[in-house]
């Protein structure tokens, strides 16, 4: 095969870079076919040049001279792998013992022996020291010499050498420390067996031990100093700047000179806490002393930020942990809230002029009042009132909105202050006076004080006459944007002696006095100071006991309500008496019971007709239209359902008691009574009457007489004792003409008393009175076989019995 079909048919070799040939026409190719040894061997050396080229010649020495070198490092490597075996490390850790309890600068001694292994090749020794106590900067460790020759390998500030002090700081949580001895560079085969199997290494670790616990007491007694001061200023407190307690400033000294021993600074930081606690303590006896005056605020502020600043590292951390604030401004404050809104409110009253430093401060203490009696303390400490513009200027503080500015009273040039997220205690009425919110010192004084200046001499306007109500209400329309009662109108003299009168002379009164008020026109406070007291009044008169009082007879609802009946036509609104809406049909209601309470007892009261018990309607109602001057059949005056006027006299009628008592007790009255009912006018008549008499059922007073052998009994359930009750006695044919009246207890017939005792055998010991029929003066005929006789029981639910008699037998 030619050079060029060998190039032509074999691929091109496969290396870092391609070579491209260009074929010559044969035989001047220049190409001279080599083994594949002597090929790659060209191309290891020469990339560039063709390994088959017949002018291939070595260019440059340094490709042959890097294969050589490669090749033997490579043999080197070998040989030196099958010649030794790789060193071992021998590890062994122990753990420090525990310092003791409280901040102290010790040293602890670590003593560990290390078993040496009887075979192998040692590279070095390890010791591991854990749980190392924590310690307040750096850990000084010292590594004794030991008996074998070793160099020390530690993570120190310094190079490491045994026998010095070395300073190492642990990282943030590092509990452990890591010593390594490694072995020489010509040590022998052996080491450090040859000088001990068992070898002991010693190790001192000193430090400032335990102090991030006595930190951490150290701030929670310094928090504890300053919650003692944050509620201080919360309750105001009065007491000299004596918050710093010994017991701080002991614990402070002794933990600085614990640590000064091992070369701990924490003097500066101990004592920033104690100065800015001092500061903060010393601001509020400022404020709240005998004599008040802003603190410097600013002053205070950076004593504490500087006191932040000063912590550092461990300090901090404990301090953090603790709560203690980095800055005493509000929002960053922490737990020391209250004693940071005070820094702030004292800030904004810096720039004030001496004078006005010292009302603003009792302004200050106003607006921080944790609670009502805290507030009463700081009000009775606040100047009086000067002017108006003093007062005006204290309406602000009443109902503030949380963060508003709230302007000072009686500096001497315009100052506000503002109270961020807080909103000052005082919530009530915006006015000056008794009943007012307004900060003063005293409600009743500075009341009176503002209505000097406004030219009001008198607390109270007092309205006598109905002339006076004009000139009232000018002197209220200057009064009312200041004071709560600025002044008060008195308008009893008004209604004076109203209420025990009847309602002709109270409503010409009301009359009178409201056409002078004006109620449609002017609504102010003399307007409603009149509306209310005419509606406690009628209220008062037109209550239900009171009206019951009234209206104890017919006569005396003649007296009371005439004159009257247009009285509630003069009040132009609703009447609410108590939390109760007082109409006039309710009205009209009390007067219509008490009315008819009174027709009740109006005959017997006025003994119409006292034979008949008082149970005589005709009579009743013949005396009411005598009083109240009408005519026949009339029997009231009724008003309409939605009209304000009352009844001149309300409709005629009995109780449901009263008309029952005529059911049983007088059957001629029930007559009479459904007479006037179905004689009245509509509407004149309401109340019950004696129900119908149903066929074949007898009537409770109607006594049936029937032979001897059959006696009859009746019981007056329904009529009052030693009242007349009038029976009547229906005889049947086999009955006799002699009727036997007796009863257990004694009783009246007709005007004669009963005191015959006689003895019955069932009934025992009886009073008895025989009743001669056929006698027209013992007993009253009504018609054939119908006979009256009366009867007046002398207890309650008396039983009458009565027996037909054929003969006499007394």
């Amino acid at each position: 095969m030619s050079a060029l079909g060998a190039t032509a048919g074999t691929p091109p070799a496969e290396s870092g870079r391609i070579v491209v040939a260009t074929a010559l026409p044969a035989p001047d190719d220049g190409l001279v076919r080599v083994s594949w040894p002597l090929t790659i061997w060209r191309l290891a050396l020469d990339p560039e040049a063709h390994p088959w080229s017949a002018r291939w010649r070595l260019r440059r020495p340094a490709p042959l001279a890097a294969v050589i070198a490669a090749l033997l490092l490579l043999l080197l490597f070998a040989l030196g792998g099958c010649s030794s075996a790789p060193l071992q490390s021998l590890r062994s850790s122990t753990a420090a013992p525990r310092p003791a309890q409280g901040l102290r600068c010790e040293s602890v001694l670590i003593s560990q022996e290390v078993q040496v292994p009887p075979e192998g090749e040692l590279g070095d020794l390890r010791m591991t020291i854990d749980d190392v106590p924590p310690v307040l900067g750096k850990l000084r460790v010292l590594v004794r010499h030991p008996r074998f020759a070793a160099s020390l390998e530690l993570s120190a500030d310094r190079n490491p050498e045994f026998d010095k002090v070395l300073d190492v700081s642990p990282g943030p949580g590092q509990r452990s420390i890591t010593i390594v001895l490694s072995r020489p560079p010509h040590a022998r085969d052996g080491w450090p067996r040859r000088d001990c199997k068992a070898c002991r290494l010693d190790v001192e670790l000193t430090g400032l031990f335990g102090a991030r616990e006595a930190l951490d007491a150290f701030f929670a007694r310094a928090m504890q100093e300053a919650a003692a001061i944050d509620g201080a200023y919360t309750s105001q407190a009065r007491e000299p700047a004596t918050r710093l307690g010994a017991a701080l400033r002991d614990l402070a000294e002794s933990m600085s000179a614990e640590a000064r021993r091992c070369g701990v600074a924490l003097d500066e930081s101990l004592r920033s806490v104690q100065t800015a606690l001092a500061q903060l303590d010393g601001a509020r006896a400022l404020l709240y002393g005998a004599e008040p005056d802003v603190p410097d605020a600013a002053a205070v502020l950076r004593t504490w930020e500087a006191a932040g600043a000063a912590l550092k590292d461990d300090v901090a951390a404990s301090a953090r942990a603790a709560g203690w604030p980095s800055s005493l401004r509000v929002g960053s404050a922490g737990r020391l809230r209250s004693a940071a809104l005070h820094l702030d409110a004292a800030g904004q009253a810096a720039a004030l002029p001496p004078d006005d430093r010292r009302i603003a401060a009792r302004w200050i203490a106003v607006a921080l009042a944790p609670d009502p009696t805290a507030l009463g303390q700081r009000l009775s400490a606040l100047p009086p009132i000067g002017d108006l513009g003093d007062a005006r200027t204290r309406l602000e503080w009443v109902n503030p909105r949380p963060g508003s500015a709230l302007p000072i009273p009686g500096l001497s040039r315009r100052s506000s202050l503002r109270i961020r997220d807080w909103s000052p205690p005082i919530r009530g009425k915006r006015c000056i006076g008794p009943g007012g919110a307004a900060p003063v010192r005293d409600a009743a004084e500075d009341a009176s004080a503002v209505a000097r200046l406004l030219g009001i001499d008198e607390r109270r306007l007092r309205i006598a006459r109905a002339a006076d109500v004009s000139s009232a209400r000018e002197a209220l329309r200057h009064s009312t944007e200041l004071l709560c009662e600025a002044p008060q109108p008195d308008v009893a003299a008004l209604f004076q002696g109203l209420e025990e009168k009847e309602l002709g002379p109270i409503a010409e009164r009301l009359e009178e006095v409201l056409t002078a008020t004006d109620l449609r026109r002017d609504h102010d406070e003399v307007a409603r100071a009149i509306l209310a007291r005419t509606s406690q009044l009628l209220c008062k008169v037109f209550d239900a006991e009171n009206v019951q009082r009234r209206v104890a007879s017919v006569v005396s609802y003649k007296v009371f309500v005439e004159g009257g009946t247009r009285i509630l036509d003069l009040v132009p609104q609703p009447l609410v008496c108590g939390n109760h809406l007082l109409t006039a049909r309710e009205v009209r209601r009390r007067l219509r019971a008490a009315y008819r309470d009174a027709l009740d007892k109006h005959a017997a009261k006025d003994r119409l007709c006292p034979v008949r018990a008082g149970k005589c309607p005709d009579e009743v109602a013949a005396s009411v239209r005598r009083l109240f001057g009408l005519r026949r059949p009339e029997l009231a005056e009724p008003a309409p359902p939605e009209s304000h006027r009352l009844e001149f006299p309300p409709p005629f009628g009995f109780s449901d008691e009263w008309v029952q008592k005529l059911d049983r007790c007088a059957q001629e009255a029930c007559e009479a009574l459904s007479r006037l009912r179905s004689e009245a006018p509509f509407g004149q008549f309401d109340g019950p009457v004696c129900p119908p008499r149903e066929p074949g059922v007898e009537r409770p007073q109607e006594v049936m007489l029937a032979s001897p052998e059959s006696p009859s009994s009746i019981t007056l359930s329904s009529c009052d004792a030693h009242a007349g009750v009038r029976l009547t006695l229906r005889r049947l044919r086999e009955a006799g003409t002699l009727v036997a009246i007796a009863s257990s207890h004694p009783f009246r017939y007709g005007s004669e008393n009963v005191t015959r005792q006689g003895r019955h055998p069932q009934l025992g010991r009886i009073y008895e009175r025989v009743a001669d029929l056929t006698d027209p003066d013992d007993v009253s005929r009504r018609a054939d076989s119908v006979f009256e006789v009366a009867l007046t029981p002398t207890v309650a639910n008396q039983v009458f019995y009565f027996f037909s008699l054929r003969r006499r037998d007394y």
